[in-house]
């Protein structure tokens, strides 16, 4: 039996390269796609509108397409990857607790998603920080509590999708206790069920009471379930997901393109393997996909031929993507309501981050000055990508910055040279600092020459307050431009006018 090509398009979210739309890809829609994901290679410096440049052609050629974004606020960003997002994500609006100022970043975030003609959010991460060490989730989770994530969780879905932006609770069945960055190899997560519903699971029930569109499985494996990835396991995604937490909306692929899963099975088999075990729309990852759906379709075709795929299966998930897309088709949302500003006009996202900002020895600034700052400029992981970090462009912009340094990452801390006490006070900017030994190394070598100095920690808080006699510490609670703003007005003494973006 033969597969409709449009059929198995309908199924399939892949990327291209560059800023505009490929031709291949403009087909491609006009031939059944189900949509397009855009990641950070699609907004080089410089870039345009992305109404026009982008999301305008690609609605051309098919109105009601999918067209998604990593749109997590915070760390992870796709709107502002070239300056930083305007809102500050998960881990800041868990700490502040309050679910109406959630559910008021989200609908911002999805209203900033709407204007340039995006309609399915990547966000929001639902899972449990349960380990403090994680490499990939930490300042993306709400937090380390269960009932704590749940409830943001519901407030950011019934934010997004109040605006008509679909709204992807990720990564199923909970990506918070691993050690492993899935990026790069396959997470083991020692759960049992009755861990995963103490744990992990209680913001996925919330989420999908709160009505989310859609799931997004993680590429981790939980030996006690299944020997298999969970986007491949039918026993997760279609077992668990489906059965025993009643999400009848779509299920998505994470990225097929990240190493455990693309190394193994390729790109046509992992396809295959995730359609059969209950997902409905793949996403592929940011690797240009005019290669890969030929891969894809003879590789459905393949499994068809075997058996090992049904056409009502492909079918089913089609369906689903479709009702998915009639929901979130821009031109049946064109009456949908608009986030309303806050009294006195501040920016949410600004809002936000300030009441987010954990002040340890830190007083906020009286006097307007001006400050030096050195910047321990780690690496970021992939998920986030090459977003810009730190305080130099609040602090210029606020007419704050009196110099600014970057320290390479492996720098030898005894070479690090602060400026004299007598030149103005220093901020030392640095991103989770202890889990990173060398960050630790240059910021006691650079507290042995300038005592007075100021550490800002653009990662995670610690969980309890730091004892009497630490270092003077302000934590941002995350690394986007609204965390950066808020930190530089607390230091400066200085207050942002207007709004983020310009």
């Amino acid at each position: 039996m033969r597969a409709d090509p449009a059929l198995v398009n309908a199924c399939l979210l892949p990327a291209y390269a560059g800023r505009s739309p490929a031709d291949w890809i403009l087909r491609a829609a006009d031939e059944g796609l189900a949509g397009v994901a855009l990641f950070g290679t699609n907004f080089p410096p410089g870039a345009g509108s992305l109404r026009e440049e982008v999301t305008g052609p690609l609605r051309a050629a098919r109105p009601d397409l999918l067209i998604a974004l990593d749109e997590e606020g915070g760390d992870v960003t796709r709107l502002d990857y070239r300056r930083g997002s305007v809102h500050p994500g998960n881990h800041a609006l868990g700490a502040v607790d309050d679910v109406a100022l959630t559910r008021r970043v989200a609908a911002a975030i999805a209203r900033d998603l709407r204007s340039e003609g995006v309609n399915l959010c990547l966000a929001p991460c639902a899972d449990v920080n349960s380990r403090p060490d994680n490499p990939i989730i930490g300042v993306r989770s709400f937090g380390d509590r269960p009932d704590l994530v749940a409830r943001h969780t519901a407030a950011c879905v019934e934010g997004l999708q109040e605006l008509g932006v679909a709204a992807t609770l990720k990564h199923f069945p909970g990506h918070g206790d691993t050690r492993t960055d899935s990026h790069s190899a396959l997470p083991d997560i020692d759960r049992d069920t009755a861990s995963l519903d103490a744990v992990d699971l209680p913001p996925f029930r919330a989420g999908i009471t709160a009505g989310a569109k859609a799931v997004m499985t993680g590429h981790i494996r939980l030996s006690r379930l299944d020997g298999l990835p969970a986007t491949l396991s039918r026993r997760i995604v279609t077992g668990l997901l489906r059965e025993r937490l009643g999400h009848r909306g779509v299920v998505l692929t994470d990225a097929l393109e990240m190493a455990p899963i693309v190394r193994r099975w390729g790109y046509g088999g992992a396809a295959v393997a995730a359609l059969a075990a209950g997902a409905d729309l793949v996403v592929l990852g940011a690797t240009d996909g005019e290669k890969l759906l030929p891969e894809v379709h003879d590789a459905v075709q393949e499994a068809l031929d075997r058996g090992t795929l049904t056409l009502e299966r492909v079918a089913e998930a089609a369906c689903r993507v479709a009702s998915l897309r009639a929901w979130a088709d821009p031109a049946r949302r064109a009456g949908a309501p608009d986030a309303a500003p806050l009294s006195g006009g501040a920016p949410v996202g600004l809002v936000a981050a300030r009441r987010a900002l954990l002040a340890h020895g830190v007083p906020r600034a009286a006097d307007g000055r001006r400050l030096h700052t050195v910047r321990l400029a780690t690496a970021a992981n992939l998920a986030v990508g090459e977003t810009p970090w730190g305080l130099d462009a609040p602090l210029r912009d606020l007419g704050a910055l009196a110099s600014a340094a970057d320290v390479a990452p492996g720098t030898e801390p005894g070479t690090v040279v602060p400026p004299p006490a007598g030149d103005g006070p220093l901020a030392v900017v640095v991103r989770d600092a202890e889990r990173d030994p060398w960050q630790r190394a240059v910021l006691r070598a650079l507290r042995a020459r300038r005592p007075d100095l100021v550490t800002v920690d653009m990662g995670l808080a610690p969980a309890r307050p730091l004892p009497d006699g630490a270092p003077a510490t302000l934590f941002t609670r995350g690394a986007g431009l609204a965390n950066a703003v808020a930190a530089a007005e607390h230091l400066s003494g200085r207050t942002w006018r207007g709004p983020l973006r310009t």
